[in-house]
């Protein structure tokens, strides 16, 4: 199974390409579990999946937004000028990874509003996935690292329960 960053290396991908394409999806999986975390401490039994969907939806779409502009006024910054064609396809690839992570969760949430679920329920499954995510997104990152066996999967468990502090902290703070 070859991963997005072989691929993107095997295409002659610039090794900073991939780095941001990487940085996005880890940023966006960790944003949408917090997001779902501070969602989960205010979900009833009354809560419509719908809406916390939209909140979802909203919340990430933002994140997005707000990763494409900051993109575009540093390259303004630091080149002086607005990003070409092919720059800003990169940056739209980059970014598109924060809206990537948040498929499954939305997935789940909208199974819940179709009734094949609980939204609570759907928050929770939804949540744990991301720390899966976060989990496999590790694993890639580690396993073609010069470390040990035992090296590589302490840094995917230290790595992967870092998106379980993250739930804690979020659902405790709030």
């Amino acid at each position: 199974m070859s991963s997005p960053e072989d691929s993107a290396l095997d295409e002659g991908e610039p090794v900073e390409h991939v780095f941001e394409v990487l940085r996005e999806r880890l940023y966006g999986a960790i944003s949408c579990l917090a997001t779902l975390a501070v969602l989960a401490r205010y979900t009833t039994e009354t809560t419509s999946a719908w809406a916390r969907l939209l909140d979802v939806a909203v919340a990430t779409g933002g994140l997005w937004a707000a990763s494409l502009f900051a993109d575009f006024v540093a390259h303004l910054g630091v080149y002086g000028s607005r990003p070409h064609r092919r720059e800003v396809a990169a940056m739209l690839q980059a970014s598109g990874q924060i809206l990537q992570a948040a498929v499954i969760p939305a997935g789940v949430l909208t199974a819940a509003a179709l009734g094949l679920l609980k939204t609570y329920t759907a928050m929770w499954i939804a949540m744990w996935a991301l720390v899966g995510e976060l989990a496999l997104i590790a694993l890639l990152a580690v396993r073609k690292t010069q470390l040990r066996w035992w090296q590589k999967l302490l840094t995917v468990l230290v790595l992967a329960s870092f998106g379980s502090v993250v739930l804690v902290i979020k659902m405790l703070a709030h």
